[in-house]
């Protein structure tokens, strides 16, 4: 019962979290046998969320063993279904440990659950799949073995992208792929092991490579994953397609696609003329490389944008802005003692989901207290609070980062605004045999 109920309560925190969210593909879930959901590791317990709230049946997940060291939160994390699996640096000789993990998961699939695991093991911020390692290979052969040929172990690979990592407001796209069985791999793995588990690990890497944004080129990477933000917009115009999260998602992956072969194979004079306009760009927008993706975002529009609607903006999300504001600095506190930058959009998402209703429940009750408020004017009151707070927060982060964005337009030398449109304009003309479906 618990758990029904905090993953209504935590459906509902998820939708005022994220601006979009949009799901493809829900016909390839199995609706029975054991299910293992394989997503692509982007950015912390936020994947995980993303792939559990919505299935029809509890989902026991396995997260990395070192957010287990506290024991209150590995005990609700353990109530909450998540499974601790040790990694090489959690030191060798934990690694004995996932022998216990690992039979623990099998049991679940032997009885039909639903089963998620990572298989990159590990994030690294980059909009890349890494290497799958084994240990869901493991699992899912010891799971076939045990039901023999009386179930199908089926394997659900899962691609998930953010438009933006850290705050709320961003776009969430989940992909379903289609559904692989484990019985069709077993002969592989009883004739040797090895061969077994590496034949499964290549097909399904290949599986989530076509649902994910997949940029193997380390060398040229900011540069690919920037230009396809930058492009996007006159991808989705040239296309007449609607201005969606799902079209603007397709859009940088078939256009990352294509710059990744043109990075490969370039035109020499070409290449050198593309890369400095881009630099001519990012070095121009303020802010962190994820912070310039996402100003990169509609980018001819905030520089056309007008003082009016910015100060329209401001005057909106005024409120929200102060209500919040107590709540949000001890947010940031927080996660300023965790070094890991992959674990920051989780704490703020779950101290959010913590501390905020009870901060709008403290403001409620002191207007009730002090007036003498009625229940349903204090209940009214809240819901309002509730309402203006939630939906501006979706929002501030973004206006925040174009406000930098329209201050520096406004400090440095006029012509700022018509460089960088005039080097826009330059890199849509070079690209344009990219803006094809």
């Amino acid at each position: 019962m618990f758990y029904i109920l905090l993953r209504f309560y935590t459906r509902i925190c998820f939708r005022c979290f994220y601006r979009n969210i949009h799901y493809t593909g829900w016909e390839h879930i199995p609706k029975n046998g054991p299910v293992i959901f394989a997503p692509n590791h982007q950015n912390a317990l936020m994947d995980a969320l993303a792939v559990l709230l919505w299935q029809k049946k509890p989902v026991v997940f396995l997260a990395r063993a070192d957010i287990f060291k506290k024991k209150f939160i590995g005990k609700l994390l353990r109530l909450i279904k998540i499974m601790p699996v040790y990694r090489m640096k959690d030191g060798y000789s934990k690694l004995t440990k996932n022998e216990r993990q690992f039979k623990e998961a099998a049991c679940v699939l032997i009885n039909n659950g639903y089963l998620c695991l990572m298989p990159e093991g590990g994030q690294d911020g980059h909009r890349r799949l890494r290497l799958l390692v084994k240990g869901l290979f493991r699992i899912a052969f010891e799971a076939q073995l045990a039901v023999e040929k009386s179930r199908d172990v089926q394997i659900v690979p899962v691609g998930i992208d953010y438009s933006r990592y850290e705050h709320a407001g961003s776009d969430l796209v989940v992909h379903f792929g289609e559904t692989m069985l484990v019985s069709d791999y077993i002969g592989f793995y009883e004739q040797d092991p090895v061969l077994g588990i590496n034949t499964l690990r290549d097909h399904l890497a290949g599986r989530m490579k076509s649902l994910i944004i997949d940029i193997q080129n380390t060398e040229y990477y900011e540069e690919i994953y920037g230009l396809s933000r930058l492009l996007s917009p006159a991808y989705i115009r040239a296309l007449a397609l609607k201005n969606s999260a799902i079209n603007r998602f397709e859009a940088r992956l078939r256009l990352s696609d294509r710059l990744e072969d043109f990075f490969k194979n370039p035109e020499e004079q070409k290449q050198a003329v593309v890369l400095k306009e881009f630099h001519s760009i990012y070095e121009a927008l303020p802010g962190t490389q994820e912070e310039k993706y996402c100003l990169s975002d509609d980018l001819r529009k905030k520089l056309n944008r007008k003082t009016a609607l910015y100060l329209f903006a401001a005057l909106a999300l005024t409120p929200a802005y102060l209500i919040n504001w107590p709540i949000r600095k001890i947010i940031q506190a927080i996660i300023k003692l965790d070094k890991d930058p992959q674990m920051h959009c989780s704490f703020r998402f779950a101290l959010s989901a913590l501390m905020l209703p009870l901060w709008y429940l403290t403001l409620s009750l002191l207007p009730a207290l002090l007036l003498k408020w009625c229940l349903i004017k204090a209940s009214i009151f809240f819901l309002v609070l509730l309402f203006v707070a939630c939906f501006g927060e979706r929002f501030i982060p973004a206006f925040s980062l174009e406000l930098r964005l329209w201050r520096l337009l406004h400090k440095q030398p006029s012509d700022l605004r018509a460089k960088l449109i005039s080097a826009l304009d330059k890199l849509e003309e070079l690209c344009r045999d990219f803006f094809v479906a």
